[in-house]
């Protein structure tokens, strides 16, 4: 949002470009890091500097889209939010740092990227790329975004669907991935659940992909899991199987949380899945999810 309208409720705030809370802003920093704890990042440093101590007021038009509202820019009206701003930041895969509350008694926070965030009762809500937007959006009554896991599914109409058909669709999800920047896997994970009585998991086992093309990896992985489920008195028809693609050790937040998996036997009978969390519904994780679930749409298509 640029200036002009609105930046009106920031103005009459005392909010003006260049400005800077100097030994306020940073004396409320070092009340503040303590109780989280919580490390200060040069865009907190900056966000509490040039906006520590406003109280901007709702528009009085009441809001654009949504309800507009005030808030208070102080980190101290945040820093017993400790658990779940830590947990939003644990999803989102960077660090927070609290900035202040809203009239509705949100706690408001920055994170490394210099964006705004909210916890309510309606979740986690991104305001504005920057602090700035994210103020204005809040007095201006502009929507903001909401945080939440997304999934898709395709069924699948290959024909058998048997495992080595869910192999195969178990390793171009593998190639999507990979190819679109989410991870790199190195396993496929054989869940193995039995049809009668309550079912029961007899089997969760990581395969690992050999070096090669993803092609050349079919055979072997299912001669593998065969194998295994041979050693159980148990055969892929008599099962739900589950093959999950799981991301490697160490993958950061929010792609760490990506869930990709082909089912066959079960109640989605021969079907591909995709979820992720609520950190990669914005920015750089959503699009890239976005594009997986276009190539999804479009190998699904062909079968």
């Amino acid at each position: 949002m640029s200036g002009g309208e609105g930046g009106s409720s920031l103005v009459r705030a005392g909010w003006h470009p260049g400005r800077d809370a100097g030994d306020a802003a940073m004396l409320a920093v070092l009340k503040t890091a303590g109780m989280g704890p919580w490390p200060l990042f040069p865009a907190a440093e900056r966000a509490v500097r040039e906006f520590h101590g406003l109280r901007p007021e709702p528009a009085a038009h009441g809001g654009r889209e949504v309800a507009a509202t005030g808030c208070v820019v102080d980190p101290q009206e945040a820093r017993y939010s400790g658990p779940p701003l830590h947990r939003l930041a644990d999803r989102l895969g960077t660090r927070l740092f609290p900035l202040g509350r809203t009239a509705a008694d949100a706690p408001m926070a920055v994170d490394e990227e210099g964006r705004l965030f909210s916890l309510g009762a309606g979740g986690a809500w991104l305001h504005g790329e920057t602090v700035r937007d994210g103020l204005l959006a809040l007095t201006e009554g502009l929507r903001p975004v909401r945080l939440r896991g997304r999934e898709w599914q395709w069924p699948l109409r290959a024909e058998p669907a048997d495992l080595a058909a869910g192999v195969r669709a178990a390793l171009v999800a593998v190639y999507v991935l990979h190819t679109h920047g989410v991870f790199d896997a190195r396993t496929l994970r054989l869940r193995a659940t039995t049809l009668r009585g309550i079912g029961v998991t007899v089997l969760d086992q990581d395969f690992p992909l050999r070096p090669g093309s993803l092609e050349d990896n079919a055979p072997s992985l299912v001669e593998a899991m065969e194998a295994e489920l041979s050693a159980l008195a148990l055969t892929p028809a008599s099962c739900e199987l589950l093959l999950a693609v799981p991301a490697p050790p160490r993958t950061a937040a929010p792609t760490a949380g990506v869930d990709c998996a082909v089912t066959l036997g079960g109640p989605n009978g021969f079907a591909l899945t995709l979820a992720a969390g609520p950190g990669a519904s914005i920015g750089r994780p959503a699009a890239t999810l976005d594009a997986c679930v276009a190539a999804f749409d479009a190998w699904a298509a062909t079968l």
